[in-house]
């Protein structure tokens, strides 16, 4: 009987609440907490924008949430939402998880942030300066097929965003320049990456870890790689620029010109 009265109640009254501007929730009453250091435009507006659709949303509404939550999900910085509440006097909590970029992928006119799966993000969070400090990934002909939120399904992106998520920690402190392709199967989508440093050193890494597989391999060869870097200062040999193979179980390393003698 109660649950009938107050659906009367509502259903007589529904157009005025909705329409009342005292419900109306506005970006400053959505508490999504502090933004994470590489997001620089609040991304609330948009939120507000895309769940109303062009008009006002209420608290009033019953559908509030559920529509905030769809828009909040679609957004390009957002991965997904682990809980949203209303609570007094009218503010919406919401708990979610940030893309975090780990890369920027060269392509013609510049670069591309993306997150450790590949999924392409919003550019306009990044200066120049900003960019420069993330590990980049060349060597991509092809084109994102979505807007900023979509995946790259370019397995050189997709596999390279995953090997600079690893590599994101020590790039400046390793004087890592780019990440390029090796080689890529025919036959497959697997790839094979090298890397390139600001010194002119190669390090021919191999394929990427798939989703975490081979994850044991990529921790052993990050420790080999700080080893040597803490009993050697750099990558540069005493003749010059190395390559470094850490494909084989024990890894190989050449003087770079040697190879072209």
């Amino acid at each position: 009987m109660a649950f009938i009265t107050t659906r009367i109640l509502w259903d007589e009254h529904r157009d005025r609440l909705l329409a009342d501007s005292r419900f109306c929730l506005v970006p400053e009453e959505v508490d999504v907490g502090s933004l994470p250091p590489w997001i620089h435009q609040d991304p609330r507006p948009e939120f507000i924008l895309d769940a109303a659709q062009g008009g006002s949303l209420s608290l009033a509404d019953r559908d509030c949430l559920r529509r905030l939550v769809t828009a909040i999900e679609k957004h390009p910085w957002v991965n997904h939402v682990s809980r949203v509440e209303k609570r007094f006097p009218g503010v919406v909590v919401v708990q979610l998880e940030w893309r975090r970029p780990v890369a920027m992928v060269r392509v013609p006119g510049g670069l591309l942030p993306v997150d450790e799966t590949g999924v392409l993000l919003p550019t306009r969070d990044f200066t120049p300066l900003e960019a420069a400090r993330y590990p980049r990934i060349e060597g991509v002909e092809s084109a994102p097929q979505g807007p900023a939120g979509s995946q790259w399904a370019d397995p050189l992106v997709k596999y390279g965003a995953s090997l600079a998520a690893h590599l994101l920690p020590v790039w400046a402190k390793y004087q890592f320049r780019s990440i390029m392709p090796l080689r890529q199967s025919q036959a497959s989508q697997d790839v094979e990456f090298q890397i390139a440093t600001k010194e002119g050193s190669i390090i021919l890494w191999g394929d990427a870890e798939n989703g975490g597989q081979d994850r044991g391999r990529t921790i052993k060869k990050l420790q080999w790689l700080e080893e040597y870097y803490r009993e050697h200062g750099s990558f540069v040999g005493l003749d010059g620029p190395l390559v470094i193979d850490l494909r084989p179980v024990e890894p190989q390393i050449k003087a770079k010109n040697s190879l072209h003698r």
